[in-house]
């Protein structure tokens, strides 16, 4: 591992508390990679909060801090708005009858010592009712808008961005997707009836813990396949995984991970956890695998948030074109994750055909 990179892995250990300085004393061009790998992986503001915690010969240069400086306070000020948009967005579906919940974001915001510090994306809301229900709904606004089996944006509100759930999350193989569905819709009483979580900008409806374990590590399993996963993805699941109140929960979300063969990624995972930022055994769903952990880890640094800093992942091409280079793309994972990759490709045709036959290309 290289000079920069050893001291990204030690500022994002100090950033959880895992760990008290650096290694060696960063120079100026070290922070300069540091603060860019801040922002390519979207986790600016929990590491800006670390820098008065450094000892003061370790911190960074005056413009460099000045700077981040002001990228942190542009992150609150999203922050509060997103938290803002999501009470609204939810609040609006509650009173046309969609029981709601928040998935990811503000929610996960909530999570962090300081939630502000949270870089903001989108508003994801998954709503109680069948599918062709929460479609129509959503066509009745805006009916030429591109519909998902799982998701699709409602631009309700200017500057906003939200995605609507029809489910939280899912799998290209059909058999392990049917098991996870069946467990969503198992919890789905529970989940719309938990009390929300009181913020200073309202009352925000998130999933219980339980269940957010397990449909976060599938969020993060998904968009290996798709765009690629950052940091920040990361980050939120070692804060999720602090904030777990029993210990059944980890044993439930490792039965579940067992049941949905994806014992290799969430042994893959527990060792970036434990690498980037210092994850505690005891908090582990299962052992980490240092071998796959590596490949996981090497994927996520280059790929940054989303994948946006991934040069994979920006060639254009024509819509069967794409279909292809994403075919390919995820080739690579085949001996890591061959049950998705394998089906990836069965799952868009058909989700092709269905938008076809339903009428929405």
């Amino acid at each position: 591992m290289d000079r920069e990179l050893t001291l990204f892995l030690a500022l994002t250990k100090v950033a959880v508390g895992n760990a008290e300085s650096l290694p060696f004393l960063p120079t100026e061009q070290d922070w300069k990679f540091l603060f860019s790998m801040a922002n390519k992986h979207t986790i600016a503001g929990p590491l800006f909060a670390t820098l008065d915690k450094l000892p003061a010969e370790q911190r960074p240069p005056r413009k460099i801090f000045v700077d981040w400086l002001a990228t942190t306070e542009k992150i609150k000020h999203d922050s509060r708005e997103a938290t803002q948009n999501a009470i609204w967005v939810s609040k609006k579906f509650m009173q046309v009858g969609f029981r709601n919940i928040i998935l990811k974001g503000q929610g996960n915001a909530l999570l962090y010592p300081d939630p502000l510090l949270r870089h903001p994306g989108d508003v994801d809301i998954w709503l109680e009712g069948s599918r062709d229900k929460i479609i129509g709904y959503v066509r009745k606004f805006f009916p030429n808008i591109r519909i998902q089996w799982v998701e699709m944006d409602f631009p309700i509100k200017k500057g906003c961005s939200i995605e609507v759930h029809t489910i939280p999350s899912f799998m290209s193989n059909p058999f392990d997707n049917r098991k996870l569905k069946q467990y969503f819709m198992k919890h789905a009483d529970e989940l719309f009836s938990n009390p929300p979580v009181i913020t200073e900008e309202g009352a925000l409806r998130v999933p219980t813990t339980q269940v957010n374990m397990l449909f976060q590590l599938s969020h993060i399993y998904r968009h290996l396949f798709n765009e690629g996963i950052g940091l920040r993805q990361i980050m939120d699941y070692y804060y999720l995984l602090q904030c777990t109140e029993a210990p059944t929960f980890i044993e439930d979300t490792a039965q579940m991970v067992r049941s949905l063969h994806m014992e290799r990624f969430c042994q893959a995972l527990m060792y970036v956890l434990q690498e980037v930022f210092g994850l505690q055994e005891d908090r582990m769903i299962c052992q980490p695998d240092a071998q796959e952990g590596q490949f996981l880890l090497s994927e996520i640094l280059q790929a940054g948030n989303f994948g946006h800093a991934d040069e994979r992942n920006h060639l254009k091409f024509s819509k069967w074109g794409n279909f292809w280079q994403k075919t390919f793309r995820n080739w690579r994972f085949v001996s890591h994750y061959h049950r998705e990759v394998l089906w990836n490709p069965w799952y868009r045709l058909t989700q092709f055909a269905w938008r076809i036959y339903k009428g929405y290309n």
